[in-house]
């Protein structure tokens, strides 16, 4: 079953939620797409799952991220080749077909970009964007911030955005 359009909004994973709560900047993704959209298997993995770590209490509370229950589930091929929270964010992008899908995850991002022609952008597009629309200034220490806090960005990934922004 295919819900209607709703090409404003943003479908995101747990990943940019939790690197971006442990820079405290959650907020970016509200102001830079209004609408944030989370399957209902990624809070579990953020807030019941990672409870005590970065991001769980803070996700926890936000009133504008609108969780979605994804029925029917992701067909059963999909979730044995990717954890549950990105095989929910695939399949309620393709119900939903947000503006973007938002997924750091290598694999994840490469299935949905070409088995599923989705567009996805991942935390270092989205502090980009962000620097681009000057809700912050500078991206280089909020990357180096996420790396401090555990999350994996490649040095070359840090590199490319920042060169990308002028940094």
């Amino acid at each position: 079953m295919s819900l209607p359009p709703e090409p404003r909004a943003v479908i995101c994973n747990s990943g940019p939620l939790i690197a971006l709560a442990g820079v405290g900047q959650l907020e970016l993704l509200q102001r830079l797409f209004g609408q944030v959209l989370v399957p209902a298997a990624v809070v579990r993995e953020v807030t019941e799952a990672g409870a005590g770590r970065i991001g769980a209490k803070e996700i926890a509370g936000l009133t504008w991220l609108e969780q979605r229950v994804v029925d029917p589930p992701p067909d059963r091929l999909l979730a044995e080749e990717l954890g549950a929270g990105e095989a929910e964010v695939i399949t309620l992008a393709l119900r939903v077909r947000p503006r973007e899908v938002l997924l750091d995850e290598r694999r994840a991002r490469r299935i949905a970009e070409v088995a599923y022609h989705l567009p996805v952008r991942g935390t270092a597009g989205l502090l980009v964007a962000a620097k681009r629309a000057r809700l912050i200034p500078l991206v280089r220490p909020l990357m180096n911030a996420m790396r401090d806090n555990g999350y994996y960005l490649s040095q070359r990934l840090l590199d490319a955005a920042c060169t990308e922004v002028g940094e």
